[in-house]
Order: C-alpha cells, then structure tokens, then sequence
C-alpha cells in the first residue's frame, strides 16, 4: 500500500496538467509552488530548474524520486517543461509542449526494473488556473491526447520482451478545485467524447503474444478527495487515519474491446459489447465502497480449442462491494452482492446438449445480496497483516437477500438471516456456531430433472437420489411442482429442516 499512496501522487501529475474560473488572484510561482508541495506530500523528492520572466516562470528538467519501502528500489519519473505564465485577469496558463515525454525508471532491489519512456502529444489544450492560493481552480480542455508507449525496456523472470500501448482521447474538458486548510481537498469533473486504446504484448517465455484494443463512448467522472498535509507515504495506516479519502463515479455511454492471444502457436479471440455502465467507488478510514454495473452486454468466443464461435448475452449484469477497512470495538456492516440477468446462449450451444430441445431456453439469471457484520482487532491496512495467518476479526452477522437463481425453466428464490457466537466453535466444526433461519423455493426442480434424465445427463438411479434429498430437506408448497424448505439453527445447535431434526 505505502508504494500505491506514492503512485497516487505520480499520477495526479496527468490530472492536476491535463485536468475552474474563480476571482481573486494567483501567481506562475504560487501554482508551481502549490503543485510541488502537493507531490512532496506523497513522498517525492523534486527538484527542478526554474527561470522567471515578469509574470511568467518556465520549469524544466523536472525529476521526481522516491525510495521503495523496506530497501526494495527506487522509482524516478521525469520531465522536460511546464510553463506558467500570468494573465492580465489574475489567472495562470499552464502550457506543456504539443509533444513532450515522460520518462519513468524503477529499479526494485529483486532484480526486477523498467525503464519507460512515455509520449504525450496534445492538440488544443488549455489549462487555466485561477481563485486563490489556498483554493485553486484548473479549468482545461483539449480536442485530443495521445499518450504513447514510445519506449520500454523491462528486466527480471516475468518481464515481457515488448510491450506497446496508445490511449487517444478526444474532446476532453473539466475542471479540477484544489484548497489547502486543515486537509488538501479536492473535487474534480470531466467528460471525454471517446476514448480509443490499443495494447500489445509479446512474451518469448511464455510463447505468448498479446493484442488489445477498445472504445469508450461518453466518458465522464465526478468525484471528491481529501489528502492530509503531512503524512508518511510508507505508512498506510497512518493516512488513512489521518483523514484520507475519496469518492467518485464514472459512467459511459457504450464500450468495446477486442482481444487476441496467441500462446503456445494456438490463438485464441475475445470481444464484447456493453451499453450503458457506471461505476461507483469511495475508499476511506470509513472503508471500502465499490458498485458497477453494464447494461446490453454481449460475449464473443472464438479459438483452436474452441470447437465453434460461442456468442453469450446479458441484459444485465452488475455488483457491489462494502468492507471496512480499520478496527473498531463496534460491529461494522460489510456486503456483497452481485447480478447476472438474461443471460442467453446461442442455439447452436444448446444443441450440443440439448438437440431435442427437452428443456425450455429461456434466458437465465442469477442474482444475490450478501449482507452483513463483522468485528475487525486490527486495520487492514496495518502492514503486519502480511505476515499473519490470523483473520483479523471475526463473523458477528449474515443475512441473505434476493436470492435468485433461474436456469432451464426452473427458479430457486431464497433469503435468511443469522447471527453468530464467536465463544462457541466446537459445535459446528471450528465456525462460529450460528443462530437463525433461512427460507428456500424451488419452481420447476422436478421438471428439470425429468429433462436431464430424458437428455441422458442424469441416470434413473442419480435422479433417485436427488429426489430423496429434496424430500429430506423440503417439504411440497401449494403450486405445481413447487418445493419450499426452511434450515434453522436453533440456541441448542440443533439443525432443522422444516421443523425435523437433522443434526
């Protein structure tokens, strides 16, 4: 984590340059200086060289450093120019050359480096920053970027042979609010047309080669941040509880991406499709917050293993994150959840296993909310963490919501809820003992089955076996070929199904 929180630094590089209008007055120098102290916060050492003429101060042969925790290397990351020039409103452009280069070294002591060289090549871009010292604004907008992988070389077991990438940008524009009190807080927005990339990797050791390419459509971002003045970059932890934090969601229009492997001579192709998708995403002393979710996916399949082009669908298909993050001698809620709706094969996959078509191809989904809470002794963050083979808290709660499961003309609904007794593990095996209920229903369960032993899936003596499961765990409900079964846990340890003693 303490070599993320740096590298959280290096790339505010692009946002800060590449990313409001306020009254008030700010100088060439106060902006650079702003800028400097923002990136010497996150650990780095800068220095540069700097030429001021009137109202305008040019940076050049900038170099930002730092050392790697535990002696594990260093990292350096250069560039030529940054231009800051003051306007007769009070305000400052920012001015990088059309084309400049950004070159980044990291040389971790495990005898793994990368030398990097990276290429930025503008078109219209205009950064202006206004407001005041302590709260500065930067408006900016482009009509392209193309930032360029236009060099790299890589060492150690694992390192590709080559790699290339190109990200082209177009129509860009936002606005980015810095102010500097108790905290450094930050709110940002931006919106990108499109966004186009290109990747290729080739590894000799592997025998693997590897060619990427996508489109965003509509991209656009919207979030707030707060970074303590002074902090110990190697220190997770400590910045975390020192007020770190961030929140934001991006949304798109439509994505594309295709991708081709080749490994050991045999290729292999992936591409999909995807509507409208957002993502939501906050990280916190508070904890860890992550929700997304695409609309109108589609899945394509194709290889020298694979027998025949497989092309899938998806209405839907999204998820949800939330975990804490630091101790407390409270509870603290944590979830996961996820969605897959309307998930339709082609007819040609079905017929592999179904050519009689014995069964309904409806599309099918499966969906559940996880809820939940726990009680962490120590921060996740805490570096020791590592090196325990302990779980840093204990399963105080469980709760299933909207369990749904719809596959072949048959529907399994479902939901419970349990609280757990973390000073009893003996009765249950080494897990918490548990006290609670959960409600199941099966639509179809009989029918399916009938199908899989009339498609030969499913042996008479399986299906009998099967059905004597069902009859022990669950009880006929009031519709046709419905089943419903209640598990309970009760205070003495007891299991029951449907009021009948299992266990």
């Amino acid at each position: 984590m303490s070599r993320w929180t740096q590298l959280t630094g290096a790339t505010a590089l692009a946002c800060i340059f590449t990313a409001s209008a306020a009254t008030a007055d700010v100088t060439a120098a106060e902006v650079w200086s702003d800028w400097r102290a923002y990136m010497e916060g996150f650990g780095y050492q800068v220095s540069a060289d700097e030429a001021t003429s009137g109202d305008s101060l040019v940076v050049s042969n900038i170099i930002m450093t730092f050392d790697m925790p535990d002696n594990e290397g260093s990292f350096a990351m250069s560039m030529p120019e940054l231009r800051f020039d003051g306007q007769s409103d009070g305000s400052v452009l920012v001015g990088m050359p059309d084309v400049t280069t950004m070159r980044v070294i990291a040389e971790p002591m495990d005898g793994e480096s990368l030398d990097m060289t990276i290429e930025m090549v503008s078109d219209g871009l205009s950064t202006v920053v206004s407001g005041e010292p302590d709260a500065m604004t930067y408006d900016y907008e482009a009509r392209s970027m193309t930032i360029t992988l236009a060099d790299a070389t890589f060492s150690g077991d694992d390192a590709p042979d080559e790699m290339d990438f190109t990200i082209v940008m177009n129509d860009m524009s936002g606005s980015s609010t810095m102010e500097v009190g108790d905290m450094r807080t930050m709110a940002q927005v931006f919106d990108v047309a499109s966004v186009t990339y290109d990747m290729s990797v080739v590894d000799t050791d592997e025998d693997a080669n590897i060619n990427m390419s996508g489109t965003i459509d509509a991209l656009s971002f919207e979030g707030t941040g707060a970074v303590p003045l002074t902090f110990d970059a190697e220190d997770p932890n400590a910045l975390f509880k020192a007020g770190f934090g961030f929140e934001g969601s991006f949304n798109q229009d439509g994505a594309a991406v295709a991708m081709n492997v080749t490994s050991e001579g045999q290729p292999f192709a992936v591409e999909s499709t995807s509507g409208q998708g957002d993502l939501e995403v906050s990280f916190s002393q508070e904890g860890l917050s992550y929700a997304g979710q695409g609309n109108d996916l589609t899945l394509n399949l194709s290889g020298a293993e694979i027998p025949f082009p497989v092309s899938l669908t998806m209405a839907e298909a999204s998820y949800d994150l939330l975990m804490p993050l630091m101790a407390a001698e409270e509870d603290q809620d944590f979830a996961f959840g996820m969605t897959i709706g309307d998930l339709a094969v082609p007819d040609v996959l079905w017929n592999i296993f179904d050519p009689a078509e014995v069964l309904p191809r409806t599309p099918a989904t499966i969906g559940f909310d996880l809820l939940g809470k726990t009680r962490l002794f120590t921060d996740l963050m805490d570096p020791s963490i590592e090196s325990s083979d302990e779980f840093p808290g204990e399963l105080k709660a469980l709760t299933l919501e909207n369990l749904v499961i719809e596959l072949a003309g048959a529907e399994l609904t479902g939901q419970g809820d349990f609280t757990f007794d973390n000073s009893d593990t003996q009765s249950f095996d080494g897990m918490p003992k548990p006290l609670g209920a959960a409600e199941f229903r099966l639509l179809g369960g009989n029918a399916l089955l009938d199908g899989l032993i009339k498609m030969g899936i499913v042996s008479e003596q399986d299906a009998m076996g099967a059905r004597m499961m069902m009859g022990l765990f669950a009880v006929l409900g009031p519709a046709e070929d419905e089943l419903k079964s209640r598990i309970e846990v009760n205070e003495d340890g007891h299991v029951l199904a449907n009021g009948q003693r299992i266990k």
